[in-house]
């Protein structure tokens, strides 16, 4: 029976068991579908280059390990944009401030020390030899007044020439007289020393040196019982009741000095006092050594506060302030080739922006810059912690944006609100330009030497093309009509080409910078058939496919001498320098006498002509006997005077750079190819994904995509870089 039992107990216990190990796992199942499932995984991304992403784990071109995005994480539509939370924002420390107009000036700020006014002080000397009898100045700093006794001396030769004009008194001779009195004076004996010596009894043996102004002794050599000769200098006295301060300005500034700037001076002993004063002298010469221009400075000093060897923080101030937008300081960001400004939108997100900047100084609350371009009063920036949202923004956009180049140029529409042709500055009431990262505003702009600023005027509608200079301010490299047409010209027309192009012989087109020329020019629009031959004609020409420009209007032209002497007196007001063009081409042949080339060049996108053959002059530059024939070379061309090209420079064309990598996708319409590469050696770059301009030339459709290939790079003159085609792997 004991056994049943125990068996049963076992049995039972093992039955508990069972059951509780049931109950714990039904229990954890119902747990686990009703708790609420993790994000979700949208993809996997490089951590060092957002663009590389995959559908699962791996490893990125730097070999690093994808991390993932979950749900929620994924960036906003821009990949400028950064959002943070407001406990991000906190612990970083983002303060903000507004831009706003306020008064500025050029404020030139330097240090000097204050000395003695010159033209303020006197040199005691004696002009005969003898000793001090009596000192009465005894300390450098002893003040003095006009008319204070120095000192007396003891000169026998006063005394000989006393004795002389007392016998010349007693004989009543006029002529001795006044040789005696000049003898005196001479010997610096004033007028009532003189006129006591010709009533006293008997010789005089000692002069009387009195202070010939009021002020201090800053320097004294004499002493009682002193031998003094005339060449010994006894003290030297300064009145202070005006000051000069020396300073030294920037031989970047000097061009800024004028005598009616008003100067500030500050000394740290003395909180919250500015002194102001005036310029008195700009010194005509640079010093070699520290390259600045020394200014001298007059302040009023009558209430002493001012003395010599104090050293002063000063401000050279222009009489008249103008008015500009500023931002403080330190929430500019300067990289070297652009500068911007982290802006605050309204939904509480950053994104950077390209700004133009102009003074930096203490105007207005003291340590701001001006914007020049690039924002609008009230927009709000970020006045720290700036460079992280900066360096987050660049990763997100994976360094996308650029400041525009000639040959990315910035592209805009907009109103022209006013136009100075003189100094070659407009206004342009524009639409939002995405290249600049601007929105809709009011900018003032350069425009550059090269474009034809005769059609336009204000109040017009215009499209532009802009880019960032060495000065790092934008300015305008085209600027014309936004009705359709680029430029209007005159000629005849001879031939339509089999190809349906128009041959035509045109007087200079000024817009374009074309000289007088024969050319075969697209046709879009205009029925071939219908045009007049050997007739002068008018057309108009606007940019066709490939950036080409392209006949759209043709009409008769009556006046045909008076149409082109407007051109030619239209030529003469663009008879400028202009920027040398590059373009590549090959050199058929060389005419040495007439120093003339014939050359077969691409298409020349800065003045919109089509790829062509033709002659051109060779620049005194080149030697035409050395020029190679027959090569693919790149070819400079200088315009002296605004049109005509001249072959000036010679170069054989660059080889390009291989890197093994993968195109995952093009852009045929904006000419962009996103692609994967490893390691470039020659220039030192890790491998990553990035976006690269497509070369001239190139057929998108002929590029091999998704797979891996050899990758022909191509690194032009601003440091960009092109894909220039493919090769396979292993050739």
């Amino acid at each position: 029976m004991r056994g049943r039992y125990f068996a049963l107990a076992i049995m039972a216990l093992v039955a508990g068991a069972a059951g509780g190990i049931w109950y714990e796992r039904d229990r954890l199942a119902q747990s686990m579908d009703t708790a609420p499932a993790g994000p979700e995984i949208l993809y996997w991304a490089a951590p060092m280059d957002p663009n590389f992403r995959k559908d699962s784990p791996g490893k990125s071109p730097m070999g690093m390990d994808l991390v993932p995005v979950y749900e929620g994480q994924e960036p906003s539509g821009d990949p400028e944009e950064v959002t943070l939370s407001a406990q991000e924002v906190n612990t970083i420390g983002v303060r903000s401030a507004v831009a706003r107009v306020e008064d500025i000036s050029h404020r030139i700020e330097t240090v000097g020390f204050v000395e003695y006014d010159e033209h303020a002080t006197s040199h005691i000397h004696t002009r005969v030899d003898g000793w001090i009898d009596r000192l009465e100045v005894r300390a450098v700093g002893d003040k003095v007044a006009r008319g204070d006794l120095l000192f007396d001396l003891y000169a026998p030769e006063i005394t000989i020439a006393s004795s002389e004009l007392q016998r010349a008194t007693q004989s009543g001779d006029s002529t001795e007289i006044s040789i005696a009195r000049t003898k005196l004076m001479n010997f610096g004996v004033s007028a009532r020393q003189i006129e006591e010596m010709a009533q006293a009894d008997g010789p005089t043996q000692r002069i009387r040196f009195y202070a010939p102004q009021d002020g201090v002794v800053y320097a004294l050599s004499a002493a009682d019982g002193m031998y003094l000769r005339p060449e010994t200098r006894a003290m030297s006295l300064a009145d202070t009741g005006s000051v000069w301060l020396m300073v030294d300005v920037f031989e970047r500034d000097m061009g800024l000095v004028t005598m009616d700037m008003r100067a500030e001076a500050r000394f740290e002993h003395l909180p919250g006092r500015v002194f102001t004063g005036e310029i008195d002298y700009i010194f005509p010469e640079l010093d070699a050594k520290t390259r600045t221009l020394r200014v001298r400075l007059r302040f009023d000093n009558a209430d002493g506060l001012l003395r010599p060897n104090m050293f002063a923080n000063v401000a050279l101030i222009p009489l008249e302030d103008r008015q500009a937008l500023t931002v403080p300081s330190e929430a500019v960001i300067r990289t070297g080739r652009a500068e911007r400004v982290i802006l605050r939108q309204a939904d509480g997100s950053f994104r950077p922006r390209l700004v133009t900047t102009g003074l930096r100084g203490s105007f207005g609350a003291g340590g701001r810059t001006e914007i020049v371009q690039g924002l609008s009063p009230g927009d709000e920036v970020v006045a720290s912690a700036q460079f992280l949202i900066d360096s987050e923004s660049a990763l997100n956009a994976g360094m996308m944006r650029f400041a525009p180049t000639d040959d990315a140029p910035a592209t805009g529409k907009g109103m022209l609100v006013a136009l100075d042709p003189v100094t070659r500055r407009a206004r342009i009431a524009h639409e939002a330009v995405e290249a600049l990262g601007w929105p809709q505003m009011e900018t003032a702009f350069v425009v550059r030497a090269d474009v034809y600023l005769e059609d336009i005027s204000q109040g017009d509608e215009v499209e532009f093309d802009a880019v960032r200079g060495a000065d790092g301010r934008i300015a305008l490299t085209r600027l014309g009509r936004d009705d359709g047409i680029d430029a209007t010209g005159t000629g005849v027309i001879h031939a339509v080409t089999p190809d349906g192009k128009l041959n035509i012989s045109h007087d200079p087109i000024p817009a374009l910078g074309w000289p007088a020329m024969t050319m075969d020019l697209d046709v879009t629009g205009v029925d071939p058939g219908t045009v007049p031959l050997d007739t002068p004609v008018t057309f108009d020409l606007a940019t066709g496919e490939g950036g080409m420009f392209a006949i759209v209007a043709i009409r008769s032209e009556a006046g045909t001498d008076m149409a082109k002497t407007v051109q030619e007196e239209e030529a003469a007001r663009q008879a400028q320098a202009a920027p040398p063009i590059t373009v590549a081409g090959r050199i058929e042949k060389i005419d040495a006498e007439t120093r003339t080339a014939t050359i077969a060049h691409g298409p020349i996108k800065e003045i919109g002509m089509p790829g062509m053959t033709m002659d051109f002059a060779v620049s005194d530059a080149i030697e035409p006997t050395a020029l190679p024939l027959g090569e693919e070379l790149s070819l400079t061309f200088i315009r002296p005077d605004g049109m005509t090209m001249v072959l000036d420079a010679v170069e054989a064309t660059p080889e390009p750079m291989t890197v093994t990598g993968t195109i995952n996708r093009i852009d045929p319409e904006t000419g962009m190819a996103n692609v994967t590469h490893g390691p470039i050696a020659a220039i030192g770059m890790p491998g990553m994904t990035m976006d690269f301009a497509l070369a001239d030339g190139i057929d998108p459709a002929s590029l091999p995509v998704g797979r891996e290939t050899g990758l022909l790079l191509m690194q032009g003159a601003d440091m960009s870089l092109s894909l220039a085609g493919t090769e396979e792997l292993g050739q």
